[in-house]
């Protein structure tokens, strides 16, 4: 017989509870806990390295430059790379369903505005990471991430790609999600919970970015084509766990037009718990506004007003009673171009099967709720979207939204 929902968060908060009660002699800082060994409070580490199989662990790396900031040298059409430019870049690693699994390498995947995927597979052997205090990277072939910046070294070797892509870009100013012992960062408390079917972490919401890449195709006998990065955006998070929920909506962005450094992440999904078969609503959202982090979560206290997804665009309001604060979030995919990208499948293989947008348009609007004070009424461009699975299903169950039939949600 399940457990109540008071004794599965009893239980969770008395497992907190030890925690802070071995510590509460201590001073415990955000440095404190990023240093403390416990991969849970370093979420840009690599978290699986004592896993063995029925694994994945992606980071997902956004760059943007604006048509001010670009500087586009040997520019042809067939890149479709027209005085502004937007790329996603994810390394990562997957372990199939057995020890042996044939389907396990690391990979690295690469688009541009939002055209096709291109997808670098390599070795196990041929993945690396340091964990150290002060050293923290992953290396994939040769190509290395961090927190401070990549370096790309990518050609296509008989794989799902055909974009030669070269370059280093250095990171400025990064802003990561706050961990503490009672919020682990956008997963907040539930975090905590053991057996997650997947765990998501903000590790820079925005911060400034200077470089050169260098990009030619296989398909064509072209020059390389160089462009400049200096002064473009960028955002970084990560996914780690046995497989991506089966419903969700994502939408990220941090290149708004009047306000340069504010940056949105929504993630809305359909959860699994992992002892019961219990499925339920959660979303974790939030906007970092002048150095400041404003969540909007269930585990917050947030609730959602209205979602409504069609075809042409899909709008989301909520608003966060403790905080006093509401969002209205209008996003439109209309005409913008969409990519396949690869994702785990079935705990066996990965193939392509998530449709995301970089060029969607979103409209936020950030008020007081008590007073009034509108703090943000702006629009956000290169923005990120996915709209995956029964998102009905969502919009029946989300909680806050009068009648539900969820006694609670994550």
């Amino acid at each position: 017989m399940p457990l109540p929902v008071s004794l599965l968060a009893a239980a969770l908060v008395a497992s907190i509870g030890v925690l802070f009660a071995t510590t509460q002699h201590h001073r415990i800082t955000e440095d404190n806990l990023r240093h403390s060994g416990l991969l849970i409070f370093q979420p840009d580490k690599f978290q699986g390295a004592k896993k063995t199989h029925r694994y994945f662990e992606g980071w997902y790396y956004k760059f943007v430059t604006s048509n001010d900031n670009a500087e586009f040298f040997g520019i042809d059409a067939n890149l479709s790379l027209n005085g502004d430019f937007s790329m996603a870049v994810v390394p990562g690693i997957f372990l199939g369903n057995a020890t042996n699994s044939a389907e396990s390498h690391a990979f690295v995947f690469v688009t541009l505005n939002g055209q096709r995927q291109h997808y670098y597979r390599f070795s196990l052997d041929e993945f690396s990471y340091a964990n150290s205090r002060d050293e923290i990277y992953i290396q994939v072939g040769d190509n290395r991430f961090s927190h401070q910046g990549v370096s790309l070294n990518l050609y296509p070797r008989e794989d799902d790609a055909d974009l030669v892509l070269r370059g280093n870009l250095t990171f400025y100013n990064t802003s990561s999600w706050p961990v503490s012992l009672f919020q682990l960062g956008a997963m907040g408390p539930v975090g905590w919970m053991p057996g997650l079917e997947c765990t998501h972490g903000v590790l820079s919401f925005d911060h400034e970015i200077h470089g050169y890449l260098t990009v030619s195709s296989t398909r064509e006998a072209t020059d390389p084509k160089t462009i400049s990065m200096d002064r473009g955006r960028g955002y970084t998070e990560k996914d780690y766990g046995r497989s991506f929920p089966s419903t969700w909506v994502w939408i990220q962005t941090n290149s708004f037009r009047n306000n340069p450094g504010t940056s949105l992440f929504v993630s809305i999904a359909r959860i699994p718990t992992p002892l019961f078969r219990w499925e339920f609503p959660g979303f974790t959202a939030a906007i970092w506004h002048n150095g400041r982090l404003i969540p909007f979560a269930t585990w917050s206290g947030a609730k959602f007003e209205e979602l409504r997804v069609s075809e042409d665009e899909k709008n989301q309001q909520s608003k966060k009673m403790e905080s006093n604060y509401r969002i209205e979030i209008t996003v439109d995919r209309r005409n913008v171009p969409e990519v396949l990208l690869y994702a785990p499948v079935n705990l066996t293989r990965m193939e392509p099967f998530v449709w995301e947008a970089l060029r969607a348009t979103v409209h936020l609007r950030l008020t007081n709720y008590q007073s009034g004070e509108v703090l943000v009424d702006d629009i956000g461009d290169y923005a990120g979207l996915e709209v995956h699975g029964d998102v009905q299903w969502l919009v029946d169950n989300l909680c806050g939204k009068i009648p539900s039939n969820r006694l609670i949600c994550l």
